[in-house]
């Protein structure tokens, strides 16, 4: 996913506050209470299970919930190598006390108020959790593809917390965000992020992006509920969603035997990257039961080849999926024309995904399309099997004409 890629870099760009806003941060410190102190009802009770509705986590690689009577203990988990690290959140009932045999985890009151989301992959889960109302911070309205959202900022709802670039730790902190949404390993360092949790405005580093299956990375939408107390609405969408996603998956198993063949990306130059065989875009080839020619590669992203022996596949190759940038053909012959030699360009069966994108640069693909991951595989089926599904239209990938 390059767009998100470059998103990750761009979002760790080194930002360090001058003395007067430090100064204002320090102030704001010394006159108000930590955002996450609870302060207890009297009619607590130690008794009681303030959450009747629980969500399991049954795809999602990245982090777990664990629940106790009045809080919920969230892991987040970093895979590398043979070891996984673990970074631990207490997710506190309002009202309620802060379990002391976890004092040094990160406490976060909820539900949660006020949030702030730096990475548009979060935003769909907002909009399918109905909870719009709660968003009040964003990196850059320009990336967004969603109306209601953009909508929002117009009117001064949702506040751009990256305008120049750079996370505004001041304005985020002025607007009393009560937990960011960033992007990055469970125990990434930011010098931004850093600052705000000085604040005392928690950080929760979201790595969906990490998630290998489609499925994983829309069980992210669990944990913006666990923070909402919306675990019985997350339950009854994901749960449709994941229906539909295993009805279309056993109509492929039952009906296709070996589909047809496909290359991927585009020559930069002398190089040509395309999917590698461990990779969340082959990931969804497979699914659909697609021959491709690097499918035993070990690679977990992007596969680094020379032109000539990708220009070999693609001559007969039957389809041509995400090259690039590219929205038509004419942009692929302006690359190089001899890609017009190609099976996948005289028949046309070139795709990419651009089916819902905005002249500014947002792309649906990296908002919405994280929480359909049922319409992504229709797409994908619809593109390489199109018997299957007659009556489906293409929502986030498109035919360059």
């Amino acid at each position: 996913m390059k767009r998100l890629r470059n998103n990750i870099t761009h979002r760790r760009a080194d930002y360090t506050l001058t003395w007067l806003p430090a100064l204002l941060i320090a102030l704001l410190l010394g006159c108000q209470d930590s955002k996450n102190q609870n302060t207890v009802d009297e009619g607590f009770d130690p008794d009681r299970d303030y959450f009747p509705s629980k969500t399991s986590i049954d795809h999602a690689i990245g982090f777990d919930l664990v629940y106790h009577n009045n809080w919920k203990e969230l892991l987040l988990f970093r895979h590398y190598n043979d070891y996984v690290d673990t970074i631990k959140f207490a997710l506190v009932q309002e009202g309620t006390p802060v379990p002391e045999s976890f004092s040094e985890l990160r406490t976060v009151s909820i539900p949660v108020k006020r949030l702030a989301s730096m990475s548009t992959t979060h935003l769909g889960m907002f909009e399918k959790l109905d909870a719009l109302d709660v968003l009040k911070g964003i990196e850059r309205a320009e990336y967004v593809s969603s109306e209601n959202i953009r909508r929002l900022v117009n009117d001064g709802n949702i506040k751009e917390l990256e305008p120049a670039g750079s996370l505004n730790t001041e304005l985020t902190v002025n607007e009393n965000i009560d937990l960011l949404l960033g992007v990055g390993y469970p125990n990434s360092q930011n010098d931004s992020y850093q600052e705000l949790e000085n604040a005392g405005i928690p950080v929760l580093l979201n790595a969906d992006w990490q998630e290998k299956t489609l499925l994983g990375r829309a069980e992210w939408m669990k944990l913006l509920a666990a923070l909402l107390n919306k675990e019985a609405l997350v339950n009854e969408r994901f749960g449709a969603m994941e229906e539909e996603f295993n009805e279309v998956l056993a109509l492929v198993e039952a009906n296709v035997k070996k589909g047809p063949s496909t290359i991927t990306g585009l020559a930069q130059g002398d190089a040509w990257f395309v999917a590698g065989g461990k990779s969340f875009a082959y990931y969804i080839l497979d699914l659909a039961k697609v021959e491709y020619p690097w499918k035993n590669s070990e690679n977990t992203g992007s596969l680094r080849l020379d032109f000539e022996t990708v220009y070999e596949e693609g001559l007969k190759a039957d389809f041509w999926m995400v090259p690039s940038t590219a929205k038509t053909l004419d942009e692929i012959l302006q690359a190089d024309s001899r890609y017009a030699d190609f099976k996948s360009f005289k028949n046309k069966s070139i795709y990419n995904i651009y089916g819902r994108y905005t002249e500014g640069g947002g792309n649906d693909y990296y908002e919405s399309a994280v929480v359909n991951p049922h319409v992504v595989l229709k797409d994908n089926i619809k593109v390489f099997h199109p018997q299957l599904l007659p009556d489906h239209q293409l929502v986030y990938y498109n035919r360059l004409k």
